[in-house]
């Protein structure tokens, strides 16, 4: 019987070990990317800020927009959302539709750009700790 854990622990290391290899690296991507979240402060407060990173290539089409599903454990509001640009805060209008989050760039922008979208005064359910958002890119060329 130990053997044969031994033996399907071994091809469970092996198969891992040749598939580390294939994964995706976003940073050769040609599409705009979430590339970090971060939340502050981060442990015990039901109000905090999080903050996603948003990276648009060198070699991808301009953003025209940004759909962000918002976990269903943050309430948060439209008026707390901002958007910079580095040290430039981004004017863009944002929409709410339940818990997706909708933002209409009102300029194009620019690869080569670093977004970061900041959810001020978030409330969280303390009961999860984990929040996924999923994102959705529109560039100019569709």
């Amino acid at each position: 019987m130990s053997k044969l854990l031994i033996s399907i622990a071994s091809v469970g290391l092996l198969t891992t070990a040749f598939n580390l290899g294939n994964i995706a690296n976003a940073s050769d991507s040609t599409s705009p990317h979430v590339e970090s979240k971060f939340e502050f402060p981060y442990h015990r407060w039901a109000t905090v800020r999080q903050t996603i990173q948003v990276h648009i290539p060198r070699n991808s089409p301009a953003l025209e927009s940004l759909s962000i599903d918002v976990p269903e454990n943050i309430d948060f509001q439209t008026s707390k959302v901002e958007i910079t640009d580095g040290d430039r805060v981004i004017d863009a209008p944002i929409s709410r539709q339940g818990q997706r989050l909708i933002i209409g760039f009102t300029r194009s922008i620019s690869p080569d750009t670093q977004l970061r979208i900041n959810f001020n005064g978030v409330s969280r359910n303390m009961r999860t700790q984990l929040s996924v958002y999923y994102i959705y890119a529109r560039t100019v060329d569709g």
